[in-house]
């Protein structure tokens, strides 16, 4: 019998199909004849049969040998005990269901193709569950996703000032792109089993394309010919099929667009994982359209009655959220991460508050976990939008819920940790906390980022403590930097408010300033100084290297606020030339990363040049120059920041005695300040200024 078979394969791969079938048929006859007709073996000789019945376009003979295949293995399949002895035959069966629906598509018999290929979905999807960690609502909910963290960044005061000017927004945005945010894993992936994960999803990506392909095809069959007499189809065998696996899948039309939308979804989770967000923004739209016409009255946008009705009956049905056969607040929450990570923020808030809307009123998750990972995300997109009020409210909701979950310290156990063998099991409760911590503070961190863009107040900077406290035993080097960052911006705020004559006997603690207690002056800017080195040694971009990694990349932002911030502390301590070369590299890093005209390098040669105006004049005079040049062809010759460059050159004009261009620049300033205002500070000054010139040049 293995003489024969082995014979048959030979002629097979010689394309010699019909010898190949008799030596099939002779092999077949003596192997039921001493092993039974159950056997593996036999199966097996059925399901080569199966294959030379599809190469000769014999499709109904070929789907008879493979379902006679299926069947054995099947039983066999049942009444095994071995696990390793079950994954082969589930590795069998598999293949022997899409080589069935490879033959049903052949005959454009749809609807037992996208049988075979659910089927074999759900097979393959069972595998890569079990590779799987263990995964809460708040996991689940953000498709097993890191926290996309913002990178810190500076606000300055121009734009606090000026905060419906959209030049500011604009480049506020390509500083802070979403690309660039660093992705925050609590637990490093286990490497044993990455090889596996990755051919089984290849796998799942190659089944749910074909069954999309195939329900696709369905439908305009089923538009060309209403009626669907065009359409072959076995009897007996289709039957059979489906009552040999237990699955999750019903015949009928709507089965069919439940398929479309699982594959669909399915497909955009695996394309945003892979980063490839137009092509997963296709998909989750594809399953988006199926949820509706799944259920009509699934739209959380809708009061009606039918509405309503379809509300009740779902709450009726299990709370646990499924990761394959998704909600629609999970579709929409999808969405909105797709438009996030492709920068479009306000459709991204759109759909993440669909999402929320759904999940609170349609499903009555209040204040679950769902609900914070949308609130997180909801509030990440207000942020990139400037929406910084907004970010701030959306965070500290978040961070009720978030608190609301916290385990008491005392559950902390060790002892109740979960072995390696059920690491797909619910975790301990001393895991449980960590995690929550590390949530928290993630949390934390970005509601300090957003409240920093309003203010530097008392509370931020206690928040940014408790941050730091809850994330102190992490070990992402990135996130710690970031605080750090954060931390030297809030002592230089703190020192820059501390007024000159005061600086040689003030004290600031962690309860304020103080007189006896904490750090004095000088240690508290040269504490900054050294945090903001550490976190150069840690993100930083080097322009003049060729970029490797794409983490580089993302540290140039940052790079160009660390030379910034560094250039206000050194100001600060009066230390002129190592403001200067700090602000010249923050400039060359800002227009690296927004271009050569942007508010940030206009703000920064400002500042320039009101250093060197005590030193230098013709120096302060260039940058200041330049400085007008950027603000005036970004925000036009009326702008108030137009009026502050020209004011300020016209003093180091009269420096320079050329009083006729002082004189020019006092006036223009004079008319735009007073366009908003002829009784506002601005307006005083610039008259002060310019009157004192004159006296000056008469005298």
């Amino acid at each position: 019998s293995l003489t024969l078979e082995y014979s048959a394969l030979t002629q097979h791969a010689g394309q010699k199909y019909q010898m190949a079938l008799s030596f099939f048929q002779e092999s077949l006859i003596l192997r039921t004849m001493h092993v039974g007709k159950h056997s593996l073996d036999v199966a097996s000789l059925h399901f080569n049969m199966g294959v030379v019945y599809d190469d000769l376009e014999q499709h109904d003979q070929a789907i008879s040998r493979y379902h006679e295949s299926l069947r054995i293995r099947l039983d066999q399949m049942n009444k095994a005990t071995s696990p390793a002895f079950i994954s082969e035959l589930e590795d069998s069966v598999l293949l022997t269901l899409k080589c069935m629906g490879h033959v049903y598509k052949l005959i454009h018999d749809m609807d037992n193709a996208i049988c075979c290929y659910v089927k074999a979905w759900e097979m393959v999807n069972k595998k890569f569950s079990a590779h799987q960690e263990y995964a809460d609502e708040w996991s689940k909910m953000g498709l097993r996703l890191g926290l996309a963290v913002p990178v810190p960044t500076v606000i300055f005061d121009e734009m606090k000032a000026s905060t419906d000017n959209e030049n500011w927004k604009t480049h506020f945005q390509m500083m802070n792109k979403k690309e660039l945010c660093h992705v925050f894993e609590p637990r490093t992936p286990k490497r044993r089993s990455r090889s596996t994960v990755s051919k089984l999803k290849r796998e799942l990506a190659r089944i749910h394309s074909t069954v999309m392909d195939l329900v696709h095809e369905r439908k305009q069959n089923n538009w060309d010919n209403e009626s669907g007499s065009m359409r072959t189809k076995l009897p007996g065998s289709s039957s059979l099929l489906l009552a040999s696996l237990s699955s999750t899948f019903k015949t009928g039309g709507d089965a069919f667009e439940a398929a479309l939308m699982r594959s669909s979804f399915c497909l955009g989770r695996m394309r945003l994982e892979q980063m490839r967000y137009e092509e997963a923004a296709d998909y989750l739209e594809t399953a988006l359209r199926s949820k509706w016409v799944l259920d009509p009255a699934s739209s959380s946008d809708s009061d009606s009655d039918f509405s309503l009705k379809s509300m009740s009956s779902r709450k009726q049905q299990t709370k646990v959220m499924d990761e394959d056969n998704p909600e629609e607040g999970q579709i929409y929450y999808s969405l909105g991460i797709c438009n996030a990570a492709l920068d479009d923020h306000e459709r991204a808030v759109r759909c993440f508050l669909t999402a929320m809307r759904y999940l609170r009123r349609s499903l009555r998750r209040v204040d679950s976990l769902e609900v914070a990972r949308v609130l997180f995300d909801c509030a990440t997109s207000h942020y990139y939008l400037c929406n910084f009020e907004q970010s701030v409210s959306l965070y500290e909701e978040c961070l009720r819920i978030l608190k609301s979950y916290d385990i008491p310290s005392e559950e902390d156990d060790e002892e109740t940790a979960p072995s390696p063998k059920d690491a797909t099991k619910t975790p301990s409760p001393k895991e449980v906390a960590k995690r929550n911590r590390f949530r928290r503070g993630i949390v934390l961190y970005c509601l300090v980022m957003a409240k920093a863009a309003i203010d530097f107040d008392a509370e931020a900077s206690n928040l940014l403590n408790e941050a730091q406290m809850l994330l102190s035993s992490c070990n992402d080097q990135i996130i710690l930097a970031y605080m750090e960052f954060l931390t030297g911006l809030f002592l230089h705020h703190a020192a820059s408010q501390v007024p000159i004559r005061l600086r040689s006997i003030t004290r600031i603690s962690s309860t304020g300033i103080s007189l006896n207690d904490g750090l004095s002056w000088n240690e508290m800017c040269q504490s900054a100084l050294t945090l903001l080195e550490q976190v150069k040694n840690e993100c930083w971009f080097d322009p003049l290297q060729e970029v490797e990694d794409s983490d580089e990349v993302r540290h140039l932002p940052l790079s160009g606020h660390i030379c910034f911030t560094k250039g206000q502390v050194y100001e600060l301590i009066d230390s002129v030339d190592q403001a200067l070369n700090s602000y010249v590299d923050a400039a060359n890093f800002y227009r690296i990363a927004c271009g050569d005209e942007n508010m940030y390098v206009a703000s920064v040669l400002h500042r320039m040049g009101m250093i060197c105006s005590l030193r230098t004049e013709y120096h302060a005079l260039g940058y200041f120059n330049e400085a007008l040049s950027i603000r005036k062809n970004l925000l036009g010759g009326n702008d108030h920041l137009v009026a502050e460059t020209l004011y300020s050159s016209a003093i180091v004009l009269a420096r320079l005695n050329r009083y006729e261009a002082s004189m020019e620049r006092y006036h223009e300033a004079l008319r735009i300040q007073m366009a908003d205002s002829q009784d506002s500070n601005e307006v005083a000054r610039t008259l002060a200024g310019k009157y004192s010139f004159v006296l000056s040049a008469y005298h």
